[in-house]
């Protein structure tokens, strides 16, 4: 697994060594000097999908091939992208946080930073969790296309459909979520509040990761190289 996990690092710190530079002066300037803290965010998801890239590298170099001739399973070929994409985004958390940190005052709050960092690490898992899996089913190329239709599908296409719900299926949905709200803004502080989203979202991206590693095992098994 670490030889796995150093030959992707190796490509991308050789690929993309100037291109992170760049974007660290880029982003680090105009989020301290502009206020841009939003950028500071994107870092995280920057920094995050450098891991996906290989996948790209792996086709055009034909790895996969040469992969199979080592000592080591499906899984933990798999397996070494989603712990390249682990690693990279818990590393990007305290470079954004810096950052944010240089911002002169006023700068975002504690709360508003934790809220983004987390926004930012679930939107970059779940990518990615949607991304590899398609990658290994149609190619690279053809994945980003498809990651992006299956990510509308999935936060979009519940939001549309449930007004065309019937009544009688709506109405306890929504009772149960103005009794959920009450009960929450009458017994939990800010603070308690704010650590309960960013934990349910960061356990929301790690239930994703998961069963995207098991589908991406399962496609990569089938798929002949």
């Amino acid at each position: 697994m670490k030889g796995l996990l150093y030959k992707d690092w190796a490509l991308i710190a050789g690929g993309y060594k100037t291109n992170f530079l760049f974007l660290l002066v880029f982003y680090g300037l105009l989020t301290v000097v502009a206020r841009m803290s939003f950028l500071a965010y994107a870092m995280v998801f920057v920094l995050g999908m450098y891991a996906s890239s290989t996948i790209s590298m792996d086709e055009n170099s034909h790895w996969d091939a040469y992969a199979h001739t080592l000592p080591v399973t499906p899984g933990q070929l798999v397996a070494a992208k989603y712990w390249l994409t682990l690693l990279l985004t818990a590393a990007s958390i305290p470079l954004s946080f810096l950052l944010i940190a240089l911002i002169p005052n006023p700068k975002p709050s504690l709360t508003e930073t934790a809220l983004g960092l987390a926004a930012a690490t679930t939107v970059t898992l779940v990518y990615f969790s949607f991304m590899i899996p398609l990658s290994y089913k149609f190619g690279a190329a053809k994945a980003r296309s498809w990651v992006s239709v299956s990510i509308l599908i999935v936060a979009f296409g519940p939001v549309l459909l449930f007004p065309m719900l019937p009544e009688a299926v709506t109405a306890p949905v929504k009772n149960a979520a103005a009794a959920l709200d009450a009960t929450v803004s009458s017994t939990w502080s800010e603070t308690t509040l704010v650590m309960a989203v960013v934990g349910g979202l960061l356990l929301l991206s790690l239930v994703f990761v998961f069963i995207s590693w098991a589908v991406s095992v399962r496609l990569y098994t089938r798929k002949a190289y």
